[in-house]
């Protein structure tokens, strides 16, 4: 028996019917379903995508002193060391300070700092109550101490 379906097609055309279909292929009937490298392309977008988000909640989390990581704290040198700015540079940490606007100080610091702004009014008046219960016992001294002046001034007078 001879073989009726003809010549074998030539090798582009198993390419083109068979590998590009499936590269670009769409679900039927959904136009938000892509197949192929298209699906595989946007996963990989997704997961960049999703990936840099944690990094960044990560990041985040180590600036807050939560967690730590080390390779958070080598990239901010990194980054620091790319605007020509060193730990323990304070000359570009202050041009860096003054062309922003900002201050940079840790989270730890700035949380001390607030704590005692928060704490201050209280303090302030404790310390005026101390000052007021000095100033009355200042007086009641001085009072007292009037009788004894003149007395002192009397025997200093007739020895």
């Amino acid at each position: 028996q001879q073989d009726t379906r003809g010549p074998p097609p030539p090798r582009h055309a198993h390419f083109s019917r068979k590998i590009i279909p499936t590269l670009v292929c769409f679900q039927p009937g959904s136009i938000h379903h892509f197949g192929g490298v298209t699906a595989t392309l946007l996963n990989f977008l997704r997961g960049m995508i999703y990936g840099l988000i944690a990094l960044s909640f990560l990041f985040f989390l180590d600036h807050c002193n939560i967690i730590h990581m080390e390779s958070a704290h080598v990239l901010r040198s990194s980054v620091l060391k790319s605007l020509s700015i060193s730990d323990d540079d304070p000359k570009g940490l202050a041009s860096l300070e003054a062309s922003s606007g900002l201050k940079f100080i840790a989270v730890d610091q700035y949380v001390f700092w607030m704590y005692e702004l928060d704490d201050a009014p209280k303090k302030i008046q404790i310390v005026e109550e101390e000052l007021e219960q000095l100033k009355k016992n200042q007086m009641a001294m001085e009072e007292e101490s009037v009788p004894l002046a003149e007395e002192f001034a009397k025997l200093m007078a007739n020895p």
